[in-house]
């Protein structure tokens, strides 16, 4: 019969083998991608990755490469550094966030600008920051790593170690599809543009877009959930980011980003036009890009409802240098003396959208054996229309 020292030693001894089991497979499968971002250099994470501390440990080991960072969200990704050198001269990195939100862009810039020799800071707001201030809780990848907070690393990396080992195990049985950034940090979004090519018969693509819109045309009517405490957090964390700059001699630009006609409206509010008006009195001249115009209108410059192609950021480099824009309306610069006309013209510019889209459909059509009723629509435009900044690709 065992006695009860031995059962403790057992006992204390397969505790141990359990653990060393979970951490070893949690270390060499690395499912979030934390290990193997620690040498900064490792670019093949997936956006279901921990790309957040790939950035911070690139910037960590690698800032020497650059003068500039472009600080947002998803909607950032396609921003070519090669492209926003034609700015100001700057080497770029594109240090965006999946779900970027205002709690990200503080706590970025602020290491930037207190561990590298930044000269500029490019910030790209998407509007759907308004949504939430901080988006950490959404799981691990959303955290803000410790490298950037400056919390300890010895922890932050136990506790990697020590997560729930099923998410090693479902990576070892189905590898995700990896969709890389590049060295600068930009997405490769070469994948997007293969479906948009394998979409263009009988309007497939066309029909995609105008599916994934359907959620957001409601806004309309009713008013997107209350988000004025978001917008005051988001301006107080933008504040933050303004006054880290000043304090350290970086230049700090803003710009609000492009928008697909029907994501648009769903922040078409005053709380939306309140924030516009304080980031302005804020940060001064700011580039607006969220404007109504045809570049919003033709579904082939977004790869998906929400994001927009690379051909979008690069018009919006060229508009921002100063060269003329073929397109009225996209790009408007935001100054503390014309933004109540801005918002005024802008709250008439989204009444003749809503009556348009009243008194317009989109025909019935069939797809996946599903019928679909005939649906309210935009002035949308074609793959043929002079606004569609893909066609050439």
């Amino acid at each position: 019969m065992m006695s009860a020292k031995k059962w403790t030693i057992s006992f204390l001894a397969l505790i141990l083998i359990c653990l060393i089991v979970i951490m070893s497979l949690n270390y060499f499968v690395d499912p979030y991608g934390y290990f193997r971002s620690q040498p900064g250099d490792y670019y093949n994470l997936g956006t279901s990755e921990y790309m957040r501390e790939q950035k911070a440990q690139h910037i960590k080991y690698f800032s020497d490469r650059y003068d500039a960072y472009l600080i947002g969200g998803s909607k950032a990704g396609v921003m070519q550094p090669s492209k926003l050198t034609e700015l100001d001269g700057y080497k770029y990195y594109n240090c965006w966030v999946l779900s970027g939100n205002f709690n990200d862009y503080a706590a970025y810039a602020k290491y930037i600008c207190e561990n590298t020799n930044a000269k500029k800071i490019l910030l790209q707001i998407s509007t759907s920051e308004l949504y939430d201030v901080d988006r950490s809780d959404k799981g691990p990848i959303y955290k803000i790593p410790a490298q950037v907070t400056g919390e300890s690393k010895l922890v932050e990396a136990v506790t990697f170690l020590m997560k729930n080992p099923k998410t090693s195990v479902e990576r070892l049985l189905d590898p995700p599809v990896i969709r890389p950034n590049k060295e600068t940090g930009e997405r490769d979004i070469s994948h997007y543009y293969a479906n948009l090519k394998s979409k263009l018969k009988n309007d497939e693509y066309y029909k995609y877009i105008f599916r994934g819109s359907y959620v957001y045309y409601k806004f309309f009517y009713k008013q997107l959930r209350d988000i004025e405490e978001n917008k005051e957090a988001s301006l107080e964390k933008l504040k933050e980011i303004k006054e880290v700059c000043d304090k350290h001699g970086v230049e700090l630009q803003v710009y609000f980003a492009p928008l697909f006609a029907a994501q648009m409206i769903q922040y078409e509010t005053d709380v939306f036009y309140e924030f516009m008006e304080e980031t302005v009195m804020l940060c001064g001249d700011v580039w607006c890009f969220n404007n109504y115009s045809d570049i919003a209108l033709c579904p082939y410059n977004f790869y998906n409802p929400a994001h927009f192609f690379a051909e979008v950021g690069n018009l919006m480099v060229d508009v921002m240098t100063g060269k003329e824009c073929p397109f009225e309306g996209f790009g408007r610069l935001l100054t503390r003396e014309n933004i109540g006309t801005v918002i005024q013209e802008r709250k008439e510019s989204y009444q003749k959208w809503k009556k348009y889209y009243e008194e317009h459909y989109y025909p019935a059509y069939d797809y996946n054996g599903k019928h679909y009723k005939e649906h309210h629509t935009l002035p949308l435009l074609g793959y043929d229309s002079e606004a569609n900044l893909t066609k050439n690709h």
